[in-house]
């Protein structure tokens, strides 16, 4: 389906300038030459009939985005494992299912979840002495299921006090923080774990235990570990992890503490304390020291907020536009998601529902890619963030980045289910309709210029023509097209030169209008020959 707009045409002529995110002219203009108002009235029906013929969306095809990702995702026939991504992608399907109310997602979902634990409460693929806080998020999972499901089932306590029980033996820096892996990283502690486990290990003691005083402050302990050794108190922002014994390559003589802030690994951590405050007993007196942690922390990153909405994979304030940093896209979800959730639990003031909304904006204008099949893709997620090597500047930006990568797309739906749950828009797709006019762009397949005739003639060549506010490439013999842009009257700040060329830069490459918002439709040629038909007749009437 071509991404048209169809305007009230009240003038002759008029020109809109304007730059089209992901091309690289940002002087590109464009003019558009309008019929008489009048004349448009006479041919009106007949205009109707056309669009009736070649399957244009009308305004009302909105779909919320959560589910809309969730099921995109079902759609590549995700398989799910106990591994730590795909408790993310699956958490994401139940927060999704729960924004929408959607039954048929949860079933999904929860289906999912107890095909990888026997009726005996054995969990598939989990190994009691292997130590890697990853392997503990898919907790998570069991006890949503076990919850929403009225607590009836005992094989997801079972497994679940698997998972716990692990933790009482687990190996622990001298001061009592869980080593991130053993024996990989041997007294090290990274934010990534503190999501990986923590929230599954305070959910856990809500659930069953909620007067473990000694529970709740080994929860406490771990958060005060990283506290200590990685916040930066000026900037409230803490570094990816730290070495206890201060023994590997990267670790700082004073602090033990990584070189950077990586987006990430921060990402987590902020739903962290979000998630944990969410189950936390408010009798207890850490509460009070976690919510502290988690306001400042809030506050550290709305500070470093990109103008484009978006937060930069290297978050120390210094780095900002550096070559080779650029702004990333799960953490940017990650964020959106805590923020939002914050507030709706009365954590936040409202105001950073304001700082949630720029990025989302942002997410839905730079990372969501429409596809021809009707389904979302999502880009712009660094494959991998690790204390593995040395931890460079160098290591860190030039990791590739994927498409659908679950540790992208999974936050992603968190932030799209809190931003329903706020009753915040969620029909920003961009709406297909209809526009008769000429437009000067280029290339055409047949000459430097691209009317409205081109876009029947079906070229050999994709052909770039922007009409109206929304941009578009309107391809050739494959009969598709994809819309790049935002849809009018969005309100997004345009991508700032930074933070567009880095992320282009260190995206995977991709063909056509591939980063491109896409027509999940088709039109028919017949369709468009028609309207050819009518826009030269228009015009002609128009001279007599």
């Amino acid at each position: 389906m071509v991404y048209l707009e169809y305007l009230a045409m009240a003038t002759n002529h008029r020109k809109v300038m304007g730059t089209t995110p992901g091309f690289s002219d940002p002087s590109r203009s464009t003019t558009f030459r309008y019929c008489p108002t009048f004349f448009f009235a006479m041919h009106l029906p007949t205009l109707s009939l056309v669009l009736a013929g070649t399957a244009f969306a009308t305004k009302n095809s909105t779909r919320p985005y959560s589910t809309w990702m969730a099921n995109s995702f079902r759609s590549k026939n995700q398989t799910i494992d106990n591994h730590y991504v795909s408790a993310v992608i699956h958490e994401g399907y139940a927060k999704a299912a729960m924004a929408q109310n959607d039954t048929e997602l949860a079933s999904f979902a929860s289906g999912e979840v107890s095909s990888i634990v026997s009726a005996d409460g054995t969990l598939q693929g989990w190994n009691s002495t292997f130590y890697t806080l990853d392997d503990i998020r898919i907790g998570n999972n069991l006890l949503h299921v076990w919850n929403s499901e009225g607590r009836k089932d005992e094989k997801y306590v079972i497994a679940a006090k698997g998972l716990r029980e692990q933790l009482d033996r687990w190996p622990r820096t001298p001061e009592g923080g869980f080593w991130h892996r053993a024996p990989t990283y041997e007294n090290q502690m990274w934010l990534d774990g503190l999501y990986m486990a923590d929230t599954f290990y305070a959910t856990y003691t809500s659930y069953f235990e909620p007067d473990n005083t000694t529970a709740w402050n080994d929860i406490e302990l771990q958060f005060d570990q990283i506290e200590e050794h990685c916040r930066n108190k000026t900037s409230n922002l803490l570094k990816h992890g730290f070495s206890s014994d201060k023994s590997t390559v990267w670790a700082d003589p004073v602090t033990g503490a990584s070189p950077y802030v990586w987006d990430r690994a921060l990402g987590w951590y902020f739903v962290a304390l979000v998630e944990v405050l969410e189950v936390w007993p408010k009798t207890h007196a850490g509460y009070s020291k976690l919510l502290n942690y988690y306001t400042t922390l809030a506050c550290g990153i709305k500070n470093v907020q990109d103008t484009s909405g978006g937060w930069w994979l290297l978050m120390d304030e210094q780095l900002a536009g550096l070559a080779g940093n650029y702004i990333e896209s799960s953490a940017t979800a990650l964020f959106t998601y805590s923020y939002l959730k914050g507030v709706r639990l009365g954590l936040l003031e409202k105001a950073y529902q304001d700082t949630a909304v720029k990025a989302w904006d942002l997410l839905l204008d730079e990372f969501i890619q429409y596809e021809k099949n009707g389904t979302l893709s999502f880009t712009g997620t660094v494959t991998v963030g690790s204390l593995k090597g040395d931890a460079s500047y160098e290591y860190y930006t030039t990791v590739p980045l994927l498409v659908n990568d679950g540790k992208g797309a999974g936050p992603f739906m968190y932030a799209a289910s809190e931003i329903e749950l706020a009753g915040l828009d969620i029909s920003r797709q961009p709406q297909p309709t209809m526009s008769l006019v000429s437009s000067a762009a280029s290339p055409s397949a047949t000459n430097p210029s691209c009317s409205t005739a081109d876009f029947t003639q079906f070229p050999s060549k994709d052909v770039f023509c922007a009409v109206g506010s929304v941009a578009g490439i309107f391809c050739s013999g494959n009969n598709t097209a994809r819309a790049t842009g935002k849809p009018s009257g969005s309100g997004v700040a345009s991508k700032t030169g930074a933070s567009a060329t880095k992320t282009g830069a260190n995206s995977p490459a991709k063909t056509g209008a591939a980063s491109a918002l896409s027509a999940p439709e088709g039109v028919s040629k017949a369709g468009l020959g028609m309207l050819a038909m009518l826009v030269v007749s228009a015009f002609a009437g128009a001279l007599l």
